[in-house]
């Protein structure tokens, strides 16, 4: 509600004795509770109290109440009084409490909900019994003072923790660190020195108390981390024949490689950040990296039964692992049900992921295995964008993040290789997560000699897209049944153009074919036969005549035949490039 400064603030007015004793009642009849604890410690309604109504960015109007320049209380419609921060930090036990760690408070804090994966059980291992609209505070696990407020969503009864529901849990009315928390004196909480970025992990003994073991608890290994018995492992790797693996095996491998990705790479709490996802990119960030280490490196969908991404994406909504969804002639992955049977009991495995890999075609390779268009399916070509360290301060960085300066990585790679930084060197900001101290080899990396003695701190999302900024680009294409191909610089469209010569003669120009590896005198006959018009090609001036660019004209306005063709032959929507310069208006426009 906070998430902005609010729209109309009237003029403070002190509150005369007689309705301060008023209010002060009211929140006893809702909390009767903490009248016992109030002969000891602060009072609950400071005199003077000042009151001002507001109206919040929503539009939500109430009353706030100030004193000792901090705002202590609200009222919001039909609530009993609703205590701030500063208030629950006086009295903690104003609002009963529900848990949550760390990462998830940095999300209230830009204004999000506490949705029901985020909760954390209580030290007793259960939840306060509340109904629906309840007040209730919100804080981390074994820290007793709240952090943020707002009213149940729906009853704690049908909420069960950590069991893959989805959903809100609370509708957070206010916030530390929002812009009511900064109405006063913007004092921090008791004894909090930072809120940790970690995910909570439970207690060994309150496993051992639930009798189970909850893979969700369990952490994702990290790609960075390799174990200490990697060289032994490589060693019988290489001693040990692999046979060729069957359909059903690899069937299995990538099944398990699918829940293994996303239980543990993914993790329930991270799919809301990461999801929705492209169907290449889910099933080469996700899915490859963690197969099984030893046999799993050979499973590919080339030797499964499905062969295409889309059949075996399309398979695994079907047994309700996830969902999928069309957008723009490409399919993405849109969201995971965390309740399915096959989760249970899950536990993490060795996966290829921790084996570096040799060069940059061993990243190729992997998608390669994902082959999910053809130059004559519907289906979509597969592009991924890959960056590779360049320049002194760019390769210094890598190196004292402990990364291969000559591997190319993707976007997600690099970010991940910020965040390990930031949290091994310590430069997070304990007041604002996401805002991180630059250090000498973040200076030297990402700022401008301008920028030295000026910029202290930036963000994460502006560091790690500045650090791609500076690194030199590449994009991989591949095609099903073909090897992939490795191209400096970004993707380069296809252009349709649309124009008008010899005063009233149309004409249709298609450029770029040459990008996607298709045949220019192949495409002149197809779209002769398509558009029942004259389709001719010819060398564009001024480009190489050892690799010449073509461009191909169409007699006539062809836009939408000329589009719908690439599109079947898989080049991706967002790579074609249509322009009508014919300036031809509708009909009834003016």
């Amino acid at each position: 509600m906070f998430k902005k400064p609010v729209s109309q603030l009237k003029n403070f007015s002190p509150l005369r004795s007689s309705d301060r004793r008023r209010f002060q009642n009211e929140a006893y009849d809702a909390y009767p509770h903490i009248k016992e604890k109030l002969q000891e410690g602060p009072a609950l309604m400071p005199d003077p109290l000042l009151m001002a109504k507001f109206s919040s960015h929503v539009n939500t109007q109430g009353f706030v109440y100030v004193a000792n320049n901090k705002p202590l209380w609200l009222k919001l419609g039909g609530l009993p009084p609703v205590p701030t921060v500063y208030t629950m930090w006086e009295h903690p036990d104003i609002l009963p409490k529900l848990y949550t760690w760390g990462p998830v408070v940095h999300k209230l804090m830009d204004g999000a909900d506490l949705m029901i994966p985020g909760l954390v059980p209580g030290p007793d291992g259960t939840l306060p019994d509340l109904p629906k609209d309840a007040l209730v505070a919100i804080t981390i696990k074994g820290y007793p003072y709240p952090l943020a407020i707002g009213t149940m969503a729906l009853p704690t009864k049908d909420i069960r923790p950590r069991s893959g529901m989805k959903g809100k849990a609370v509708h957070i009315i206010h916030v530390y660190h929002d812009h009511l928390w900064a109405m006063g004196d913007k004092s921090e909480p008791p004894e909090l020195e930072t809120i940790s970025d970690d995910e909570y992990e439970e207690e060994e003994g309150e496993d051992e108390e639930d009798g189970r073991d909850d893979a969700s608890k369990m952490k994702a290994p990290s790609a960075s981390a390799p174990p200490a018995n990697e060289e032994a492992d490589k060693e019988v790797l290489e001693e040990e024949e692999k046979p060729p693996l069957s359909a059903q095996d690899t069937d299995s491998i990538l099944q398990q490689a699918l829940l293994q990705g996303l239980l543990f790479k993914m993790t329930p709490d991270g799919s809301q950040a990461q999801l929705p996802m492209s169907a290449s990119n889910f099933f080469s960030s996700i899915v490859l990296p963690s197969r099984p280490r030893g046999f799993g490196s050979d499973a590919d969908l080339k030797r499964s039964s499905w062969k295409k991404l889309n059949k075996f994406l399309k398979t695994m909504e079907k047994q309700k692992i996830l969902k999928t969804k069309d957008q723009r002639g490409e399919l993405v992955v849109t969201s995971v049900n965390w309740t399915y049977p096959g989760f249970e009991g899950l536990s993490a495995y060795k996966t290829i992921e921790t084996q570096k890999p040799n060069t940059v075609k061993s990243d190729a390779s992997k998608m390669a295995a994902a082959p999910t268009a053809s130059q004559n399916s519907s289906e979509p070509a597969q592009i991924q964008d890959m960056y590779k360290p360049l320049g002194t301060g760019v390769v210094a960085l890598f190196e004292a993040a402990k990364q291969d300066k000559d591997k190319m990585y993707n976007a997600t790679e690099v970010r991940q290789m910020i965040t390990e930084f930031v949290k091994t060197n310590g430069l997070a900001n304990p007041r604002n997560q996401k805002m991180v101290k630059i250090d000498a080899v973040l200076c030297d990396a990402i700022l401008n000699k301008s920028e030295y003695h000026s910029v202290n701190e930036l963000g994460r999302d502006q560091i790690v897209q500045r650090l791609l900024d500076k690194m030199q680009r590449f994009h991989v294409l591949v095609w099903p049944g073909k090897e992939p191909v490795l191209r400096k610089g970004s993707p380069k469209p296809i252009t349709i153009t649309q124009e008008v010569r010899q005063g009233r003669k149309t004409i249709t120009k298609v450029t770029g074919m040459e990008h996607f590896d298709l045949s220019v005198d192949g495409l002149c006959k197809e779209l002769t036969k398509l558009c029942a018009s004259s389709a001719t090609h010819n060398p564009i001036h001024g480009t190489s005549p050892k690799q010449p660019l073509h461009e191909i004209m169409v007699q006539g306005p062809q836009i939408k035949l000329v589009n719908q063709l690439l599109l079947n032959k898989g080049i991706p929507k967002k790579l074609i490039v249509a322009d009508d310069k014919t300036g031809k208006k509708k009909k009834g426009g003016k």
